[in-house]
């Protein structure tokens, strides 16, 4: 009898993979000015006279035809089927997702029509729109407007939590709320007089909690009866354009030059993201579905991240080393790319810092649960100036804290 003998080959691999940062998901030729979605794969983004779709997340973005010749500023997707859009002269409106735009009111300069900024509808009928010195209103889907509202300021946002309580920001500090659906608004002085700060975008993660910010960041926690700054953005003269938190601990804001900054604590202490691959011009609108899937837009551009915005991570070698380590990165010196490596012999939330000389945090590269095994992130340094940096690696309550030097 013969006999047959088996003979296994266990093959032992390392699981790599790599975690992107950002992604730029549209290259137009002009601004994208808001973006909007009603789930985490359908939304739409508007920019000059253009509207775009997407159905997959991003992945494919769809120019939907529209009647507008002019620039589009904010879109408001109210569900899958009743979107609208307003902009300089124009205020639009699809029944059926955008497969068929129909314009309201169309025109330009000369004509008596108003120069619209934000929008925000609480249903399919009733919403309000801002401009300048004016909210407007309609409770009939844009068949009809109340007439328009005087405020004391150009409006550049609009939010309202229900039918009849709504706040309007706008440029040199101008802020507004209202109690009676609109009729009447009150001006609210956010900063102490003699202090202005361009107040383009709101941000509300419930019917209470509220952020606002130019440089200056501010929190509500009354729907905007009072403001307290809880932290500066630290744009180096840059003007701030947009502001969005996903929860109380984490924000995103971004500003005139192109530089995007998050907030892991509540606004109080901001870190640079990665994004000078993608050129300077503005970020004017950010959208977070959750705190680590985030969508931000500006001049000629969709960028998209879905691990909160952290850098290049690559697993090396999923074996289990034999100790906690952080090795020095290489190369050291640098410019103005480096890589950072390290073990982790078990696993748990694993936080990844870079500090400057005075301590203070200028990115987060890491803030994440990750298994054991050996890891390297690449991290880019452009937006920073020459100099000294330390970077710390923690887990748990375990850590570790190198230097390196970047010279330009």
């Amino acid at each position: 009898m013969k006999k047959i003998i088996f003979i296994f080959i266990i093959i032992q691999t390392s699981i790599q993979f790599v975690e992107a940062q950002w992604i730029k998901q549209l290259s137009p030729a002009h601004a994208i000015r808001d973006i909007e979605f009603i789930n985490r794969n359908t939304g739409w983004a508007c920019g000059d006279n253009f509207i775009y779709k997407t159905t997959n997340g991003g992945k494919n973005w769809i120019n939907q035809p529209n009647p507008s010749t002019f620039l589009i500023q904010q879109i408001h997707p109210v569900n899958d089927s009743v979107v609208y859009a307003a902009g300089w002269w124009n205020f639009l409106k699809t029944t059926n997702g955008g497969e068929n735009w129909m314009s309201i009111f169309s025109g330009g300069p000369g004509q008596g029509l108003p120069v619209l900024e934000g929008l925000y509808f609480i249903n399919e009928n009733t919403g309000w729109m801002g401009g300048n010195v004016m909210v407007m209103k309609t409770t009939n889907g844009g068949k009809s407007f109340i007439d328009s509202m005087r405020v004391e300021g150009v409006v550049q946002d609009v939010y309202f939590k229900n039918k009849m309580e709504g706040l309007a920001s706008g440029l040199a500090s101008a802020f507004f709320k209202t109690t009676n659906g609109g009729d009447n608004w009150t001006q609210i002085h956010v900063i102490t007089q003699g202090s202005q700060y361009n107040f383009i975008r709101m941000s509300f993660i419930n019917d209470s909690v509220g952020y606002m910010g130019g440089e200056i960041v501010f929190k509500t926690t009354d729907f905007g009866s009072s403001w307290d700054s809880v932290g500066t953005v630290p744009f180096g003269g840059e003007q701030a354009y947009c502001i969005e938190f996903a929860d109380e601990n984490t924000g995103y804001s971004g500003g005139t030059t192109g530089t995007l900054f998050k907030t892991t604590d509540g606004g109080h202490n901001w870190s640079h993201q990665q994004v000078s691959q993608f050129g300077q011009g503005f970020f004017i609108s950010i959208y977070a579905y959750s705190d680590s899937i985030v969508w931000a837009v500006g001049s000629g551009k969709i960028l998209f991240t879905e691990t909160g915005g952290l850098v290049s991570l690559e697993q090396l070698s999923s074996e289990i080393p034999k100790d906690f380590i952080l090795y020095q990165n290489f190369p050291n010196p640098f410019n103005p790319e480096t890589k950072i490596k390290f073990d982790i012999n078990f696993k748990g939330n694993v936080k990844l810092e870079i500090f400057d000389m005075l301590g203070r945090n200028v990115s987060t590269l890491i803030d994440k649960k990750l298994q054991t095994g050996s890891y390297e992130v690449s991290y880019d340094m452009s937006e920073m100036n020459s100099g000294v940096y330390f970077y710390k690696l923690s887990l748990e309550s375990f850590s570790k804290t190198m230097k390196m030097l970047l010279i330009k």
